[in-house]
């Protein structure tokens, strides 16, 4: 598992270029209106081209961002064979991804140079303004950085686990304390399955998204050496919750969220709802003690989503 120590640091470390950057293309902004009355600016700013200009001033953070990549590599435990350049379109990949988001907040910082050289508001209210959107909040910046480190190592990783026979068992690794999604606790807590049981239970997504953002676990090839996989202390971890929801009083239903995403089968653990993770694991451990076979399970969790989807 690659290093979730050094990930949070340099995650850090590029949110805090990052936001370093937001305050200086603000800075440059002003600085380029000088006495140019609002009406001025307006037309000066039309043509002018502030995704360069914040791309500049991000060159550290996206070198930061891809030797980060490189040094995760030292870390992810191999146990299969891949070319230097399909690794190197993994990188790539995430990237571009990062200059997407730039061009993006570059954007959202015109417009919003925009909206207070109109009002009259000075550099601090538009900074406001800008990170009082959710995508340019810096505990939200950070959270997408390392969300794109992890989900490179845990598509190298993946790659590596297609070329093995398939019978080969994985176990799902990484940090078991207070943070650990229920989602993540439950593959834990399965130890050791193969790729088609993995993809039969959790469905496919979970070997490039975990449990969702900022997960910090992965399906790892099992070995003797099984570091950071706890399958009983997550066992314990869910039998804890669930004490604890049995002592809960009882709660109204929630209301269905429109905009929530539909569910299928092979995207929903991660995006599932406290009632919904229990009636999951009554499927999921049937399963796992032979009550109910592979095919019976399959069936009743193209139902359970039916009914969640309603």
């Amino acid at each position: 598992m690659s290093d979730q120590l050094f990930i949070e640091q340099n995650s850090e470390l590029v949110t805090d270029i990052l936001l370093q950057v937001q305050e200086e293309t603000i800075e440059q902004l002003y600085k380029l209106k000088g006495q140019k009355t609002a009406e001025e600016f307006l037309v000066f700013i039309e043509d002018l081209n502030v995704k360069e200009i914040v791309k500049a001033k991000s060159v550290n953070a996206i070198n930061l961002f891809e030797q980060t990549h490189e040094g995760m590599l030292q870390s992810i435990q191999g146990f299969a064979v891949l070319a230097e350049d399909t690794l190197q379109s993994l990188i790539t990949y995430n990237t571009q991804s990062l200059l997407s988001q730039l061009d993006d907040m570059a954007q959202v910082i015109k417009k919003e140079v925009v909206n207070g050289i109109i009002s009259g508001a000075g550099k601090q209210s538009v900074m406001n303004a800008i990170r009082g959107q959710k995508s340019l909040r810096p505990d939200q910046i950070e959270t997408l950085i390392a969300t794109a480190m992890n989900e490179y190592s845990r598509s190298v990783t993946k790659l590596m686990i297609d070329k093995m026979p398939e019978n080969t068992k994985y176990v799902y690794i990484g940090a078991l304390d207070g943070k650990t999604r229920v989602a993540c606790l439950e593959m834990m807590s399965a130890g050791e399955l193969t790729k088609a049981e993995i993809e039969g239970t959790f469905g496919s997504d979970v070997f490039i998204n975990g449990g969702g953002y900022n997960c910090r676990h992965k399906w790892e090839i099992a070995v003797q050496d099984k570091f950071g996989h706890d399958s009983k202390g997550a066992s314990k971890r869910l039998k804890d919750i669930e004490k604890e929801r049995k002592n809960r009083k009882a709660r109204k239903p929630a209301k269905k969220n429109p905009n929530r995403p539909k569910l299928t089968k092979k995207s929903f653990i991660s995006n599932l709802t406290l009632e919904q993770h229990d009636q999951y694991r009554e499927i999921a451990e049937a399963r796992s003690t032979g009550k109910i076979s592979g095919a019976d399970f399959s069936k009743r969790l193209e139902q359970l989503i039916d009914e969640w989807n309603g």
